[in-house]
């Protein structure tokens, strides 16, 4: 124990971390005293593990005292931040010491014992922060306020309003924020009359914002002309949140017009282009909120800009719904941009008036525009789509048949299935395709058959969508033809079955696959692994592990993925093996397979210290999913070292290490 007293005052911070760390499990009698003597080290690595091991391997009542004593320590702020670290990690239990430690002289001691038992929210401490509103110091009493809003606690509106009309602002602004957060409409007159004091306005506005009652919103909307910028936007935010809280843009409409006038557009524009984001998303929300024809070339405008483009968009949205009228003209533009905005806008819309427009459309020369009209008439639900969207099923882009395939999906009660099994034989190659494709994605039993036979199409785009759809399918008689597909001349169908048979299983996929794991092509070997991988059968081990001798290292790490996903035990041992590569991608893969097993600390523990940055990363992951005391001590040991910014970070997602 000399010797480790000596060592803490070492000026290596790993001598001093490590002599902290051989504290633990001593006496109380020895350790107490050199751990609290820890909480005043310079490094805040050596006063964490002392407030580990306080607060993990003692009784509270053998330390707290001295907890407090570091409290006022003012020359040492890491001291005294460790103590309320240690204090707030106590919880509740530290509640009844912290009300008896405040009775001191000690106004800043005081202040740092409300805000830890705010931490805690223990509302056994309601009678102490109560009494902590009368105290004679400022900082104190404003603290006391703010805590009994993180509270929440309805019991202390009545002391709370009291506070907001004592006219001393230090405690009056927390107050209004407390009583915005506890959400007691008893709060709102109020609320509104301290509106009056300029001083109070910002606090005030967001609480009437979290209440929303409808009676105050003209109280609100008037400040939005307010000398001070801080109050506007304040205003602005607050009028948000009504509508976010249920008061309809109708009413909130009305208000607007009423109070602001003429000028209600011009006002909320100048907001629209402020420079705080919440502030911008706020007006062009009300802009949308306003449904009037002046707000959609001001709206348009702001679309230009790329980071406002959410937000008008959904204005946009807002007005569409309500009066889809007002879109129609914005159609005859000339700007291809704006084109497909308003397309994109009348498709989330759906109104049935953009029905001619949309089928029109579908010949426009700008794909995007042709592909976000066949989406609008998807969502329309109109049968009469049907046909207006099989003649694009062949357009020169594929973009835009990809969006004619999910529209007709979408219209498959519209649908028969004999069309697109006869278009199974047309001789236009994108037809053929995209008929599989359709049958696949409403899934067609009846179509199956003809998706068989369709597996000996000349084109490769075909029989690859023929995979696809009978993999949606799924089904006996789906598993047979994927099964055949496996002896495709392409090797890309051969491994689009492959993943479409690990996925479907069935009676004799383990031992195609099997077979698979031999094909002379890379893809299709590593397509039969994962496919093995997914099946989860354990009659796969052998092929996997006589893929791990491979010439290709993509095969390789794919068979190492699907051994972890075996999970039996020869799949393990071999994982282990691998870990002796000399490639750090194998070890990386290794030590990533295997975190799906149990027991894998003391055999990843030594991965921590790899060469290969990646590799580390990888072991931190994998035993951040099961943290022991020994991982969390080698992890403390590994970061204090470590110069890798990428290592760093993952520590600190996984660890608290910060």
């Amino acid at each position: 124990m000399r010797e480790i007293q000596e060592l803490l005052n070492s000026e290596d911070v790993e001598v001093r971390r490590a002599s902290v760390e051989g504290l633990r499990g001593k006496s109380p009698e020895e350790a107490i005293p050199l751990l609290l003597k820890a909480l005043t080290d310079k490094s805040w690595r050596v006063r964490k593990i002392a407030t580990d091991i306080l607060t993990s391997g003692y009784l509270k009542d053998l330390y707290i005292k001295g907890l407090f004593q570091l409290l006022y320590q003012e020359d040492n702020a890491g001291a005294r931040n460790s103590a309320i670290e240690t204090l707030v990690k106590l919880g509740k239990q530290a509640i009844p010491d912290l009300m008896e430690a405040f009775e001191t002289p000690n106004r800043d001691v005081r202040k740092f014992i409300i805000d830890i038992i705010g931490e805690i929210k223990d509302r056994n401490a309601l009678p102490l922060l109560l009494k902590s509103l009368k105290d004679d110091d400022d900082n104190v009493r404003a603290s006391a306020v703010e805590q009994l809003g993180q509270l929440a606690e309805p019991a202390v509106v009545d002391e709370l309003i009291g506070i907001l009309k004592s006219g001393d602002i230090w405690t009056a602004f927390p107050a209004a924020d407390a009583l915005g957060r506890i959400g007691d409409k008893k709060a709102v007159p109020a609320l509104v009359e301290a509106l009056s004091i300029r001083a109070l306005r910002e606090p005030v506005l967001k609480s009437l914002g979290r209440l929303s009652i409808v009676d105050t919103l003209d109280h609100v909307v008037p400040l939005l002309s307010d000398k001070s910028k801080a109050i506007q936007e304040g205003a602005v935010k607050a009028i948000e949140m009504f509508y976010h809280n249920g008061v309809s843009a109708e009413i909130i409409a009305e208000s607007l017009f009423k109070l602001c006038g003429p000028d209600s557009i011009n006002i909320l524009i100048t907001y629209a282009w402020s420079k705080k984001r919440d502030v911008r998303a706020a007006a062009i929300l009300l802009l949308g909120l306003m449904q009037d024809k002046r707000v959609l070339k001001p709206l348009l405008d702001l679309f230009a800009e790329e980071d406002l483009g959410e937000e008008v968009k959904r204005a946009f949205i807002f007005i569409g719904r309500n009066k889809p009228e007002y879109l129609i003209p914005l159609f005859e533009t000339d700007n291809q941009h704006q084109q497909r905005f308003i397309t994109e806008v009348a498709s989330a819309v759906a109104s049935p008036l953009f029905y001619p427009i949309f089928e029109k459309n579908l010949s426009d020369v700008d794909g995007h525009v042709r592909t976000l009209s066949a989406e609008g008439l998807a969502n329309l639900g109109d049968g009469r789509a049907v046909e207006p969207l099989k003649r694009i099923l062949a357009d020169p882009y594929e973009d835009v048949q990809e969006g004619a395939v999910k529209a007709l999906s979408k219209l498959r009660k519209y649908l028969r299935v004999d069309d697109f099994i006869d278009l199974l034989k047309d001789k236009n190659p994108a037809l053929r395709k995209n008929a599989a494709l359709i049958l696949g994605r409403i899934v067609a039993p009846d179509a199956v058959p003809a998706l068989g036979f369709a597996l000996k199409d000349d084109h490769i785009s075909v029989r690859g969508a023929v995979v696809r759809a009978l993999c949606s399918i799924k089904g006996a008689e789906s598993v047979k033809y994927l099964t055949f597909a496996l002896t495709d001349e392409n090797p890309d169908i051969r491994a689009s079955a492959a993943l479409s048979l690990g996925a479907l299983g069935g009676e004799g996929v383990c031992d195609s696959l099997s077979i698979l794991t031999g094909d002379p092509h890379d893809t299709v070997r590593a397509a039969a692994a994962r496919a093995l991988g997914i099946l989860g059968d354990d009659r796969a081990l052998k092929n996997l592990i006589n893929l791990l001798l491979d010439r290709n290292g993509f095969v390789v790490t794919t068979a190492m993925e699907a051994l972890g996903k075996l999970g039996v035990e020869g799949a393990r041992e071999t994982l282990v093996g691998m870990l002796l590569s000399r490639d750090a991608e194998i070890r990386r893969t290794a030590i990533q397979s295997l975190s799906s097993f149990d027991d894998i600390e003391d055999i990843v523990l030594p991965y921590l210290w790899d060469v290969d940055w990646a590799t580390r990363i990888a072991a931190i992951e994998a035993l951040g999913k099961k943290v022991t005391d020994k991982v969390e001590a080698e992890i403390e040991k590994l970061y204090v070292r470590e110069d890798d910014p990428a290592v760093r970070r993952k520590i600190e997602d996984y660890f608290d290490v910060r």
